[in-house]
C-alpha cells in the first residue's frame, strides 16, 4: 500500500495527522539511485582512475550511506509508532516477524549471487582487493578455503582481518546492516519496559536510542587514532580497506552507528507529524527547511571528506536524513510529495526493486566484462561508456535474480506478516 495524502477535510482540520502506514512512495527509487551511485564510483575508480580523480566522480559513492540512513528510518518507524500507543497496551513489533523478513530480504539473494559468482564464474575476491592493481581482476577466483568460505556464507568476513573485503567486495555493508538489525529488537526490550514503567514522553524515549547510537558512532570515530596506533597501521588506504584490524574496526557498528541514528531521528519527526505532536504550521515547514539545509550540509560534508575528516560521513548521513524528510514529510501532513511521485516513475521504481542485486552484482559484472575485454580505457568518454555498459548488463542480470530469488523469498516471508503482531 502506498502512503497518500489525507483528504481535503483532514488537511483543513486541526486534528492530529492520520497515521500513514504501508509502502512510502519515492523511497525505493531513492534507494535505487544510491545503488547506481555506488556502481558508478566503482566502475570509474577501478577502470578510469585518473579521469575519476580529475572529475571527482567518486563522491557519488557516498550514496552508500543513504542505505544505512534509510534502514534506520524504515526499520525504526514501526517501533516509534508502537511507543506512542497508550502505555498500558504498547508492545514492541514481533522480533520473530522482524527476523524472518530481514533474513528473507537479504540472505537468499546474497547466497545465490555469491555462490554463482564463486563457483560458476570464479569472480569473487580470494585476496584483499586493496593489495591488487587497479583495472585488473587480480586476486579474484574461487574461494576454496573452508573457513574463508564459511565466513563469506555467513557474512562475518568483515570481522576477520584475513578475510575482510573478500568474496563479493561490496558485501561488507550487509554485515553492518545485520549488526543494526540485531540491535533493534534488543533495544526494544529496554524501550518498551521503560514505556510501561516511567512517565517519560514516548517520543523523547524513542529519541534516546538514536542519541545513544550517535554517541557510539562519534566516540568510535574519535578513537580511530588510538586504534590505528595500537595496531601500527598508518597508511590511510590500508586503514580503510586493508587486511587488518583497523579496517575491521572502521567497518563495525562501533564507528558507523550514527549513520543509522540520523534515519531513526527522521522517523521520530515523521511520527510526531502523524500524531499531531508538531503543530500543522510547523509540520508544513519541515520539507522546505530540510530542502534548504540539504545543500549546506552536503557542502560541509564534502569539505570534511576532502580534508580526510572522519565526520564527513556523518554529515552525509544527516543530509540523507534530510532527503528522506523532503520526500516523506509532505505525505505525513496531507500534502503531495512531488519528488516522491517523480521517484515512482517506472525506471526509478525498477532500479529500486533490484537495488540489492544491483549492489551485489555490479562489481563481479564489471570484472567479468573486463575479462572479456569489453571495458574501455582511462578517458572521459571511456569512463562514461564503461559506466553505461556495466550498468546495463548488471541491471539485466539483477532483474533475473530479483524475480527468480529475491521476490519469491519475500513473498514467502509475507505469509507470516500477520501471524505475529
Amino acid at each position: 500500500m502506498t502512503i497518500k495524502p489525507r483528504d481535503t477535510a483532514d488537511r483543513l482540520s486541526s486534528k492530529p495527522a492520520a497515521r500513514t502506514t504501508g509502502r512510502i512512495i519515492g523511497l525505493d527509487g531513492a534507494r535505487g539511485l544510491s545503488a547506481v551511485g555506488v556502481a558508478v564510483m566503482h566502475v570509474a575508480g577501478n577502470f578510469s582512475p585518473n579521469t575519476a580523480a580529475q572529475t571527482k566522480i567518486g563522491i557519488v559513492g557516498m550514496s552508500l550511506i543513504f542505505f544505512f540512513v534509510l534502514s534506520g528510518f524504515l526499520l525504526f518507524l514501526p517501533y516509534v509508532r508502537r511507543l506512542t500507543e497508550d502505555a498500558a497496551v504498547a508492545t514492541a513489533p514481533s522480533a520473530r516477524n522482524f527476523a524472518i523478513h530481514r533474513f528473507a530480504r537479504i540472505v537468499p539473494g546474497y547466497l545465490v549471487i555469491f555462490l554463482l559468482c564463486n563457483y560458476v564464474f570464479g569472480v569473487v575476491y580470494v585476496e584483499n582487493p586493496t593489495e591488487q592493481a587497479l583495472g585488473t581482476d587480480a586476486g579474484t577466483g574461487t574461494i576454496t578455503d573452508p573457513w574463508q568460505l564459511l565466513a563469506n556464507l555467513t557474512l562475518v568476513q568483515t570481522y576477520i582481518p584475513e578475510y575482510v573485503f573478500t568474496g563479493l567486495n561490496p558485501s561488507w555493508s550487509l554485515t553492518l546492516e545485520f549488526a543494526f538489525y540485531a540491535s533493534l529488537p534488543l533495544a526494544a526490550v529496554v524501550l518498551f519496559t521503560m514505556r510501561r514503567r516511567t512517565a517519560m514522553r514516548p517520543l523523547l524515549l524513542a529519541a534516546s536510542l538514536p542519541v545513544l547510537f550517535i554517541v557510539i558512532g562519534f566516540v568510535g570515530k574519535l578513537l580511530l587514532p588510538v586504534v590505528s596506533n595500537y595496531f601500527g597501521v598508518a597508511d590511510p588506504e590500508m586503514m580503510q580497506w586493508g587486511p587488518n584490524w583497523v579496517s575491521v574496526y572502521l567497518r563495525s557498528f562501533l564507528v558507523n552507528a550514527d549513520n543509522f541514528a540520523f534515519g531513526m531521528l527522521a522517523a521520530i519527526v515523521v511520527v510526531a507529524i502523524e500524531n499531531g505532536t508538531v503543530r500543522e504550521a510547523a509540520a508544513r515547514r519541515v520539507r522546505p527547511v530540510s530542502a534548504l539545509a540539504l545543500p549546506v550540509v552536503l557542502g560541509v560534508s564534502f569539505a570534511l571528506i576532502a580534508l580526510g575528516n572522519m565526520f564527513g560521513t556523518s554529515g552525509v548521513a544527516i543530509a540523507s536524513a534530510l532527503a528522506i524528510l523532503v520526500i516523506v514529510a509532505p505525505l505525513s501532513c496531507g500534502q503531495r510529495s512531488r519528488i516522491g511521485e517523480g521517484l515512482e516513475l517506472a525506471p526509478f521504481q525498477f532500479v529500486g526493486k533490484v537495488s540489492l542485486s544491483l549492489y551485489l552484482l555490479h562489481f563481479p559484472t564489471m570484472l567479468m566484462l573486463h575479462r572479456f575485454g569489453l571495458l574501455a580505457g582511462d578517458s572521459l568518454g571511456a569512463m562514461c561508456l564503461n559506466i553505461v555498459v556495466v550498468l546495463a548488463v548488471t541491471l539485466a542480470v539483477s532483474a533475473v535474480t530479483y524475480y527468480s530469488v529475491e521476490k519469491p523469498a519475500m513473498n514467502i516471508a509475507r505469509r507470516y506478516r500477520y501471524r505475529w503482531r
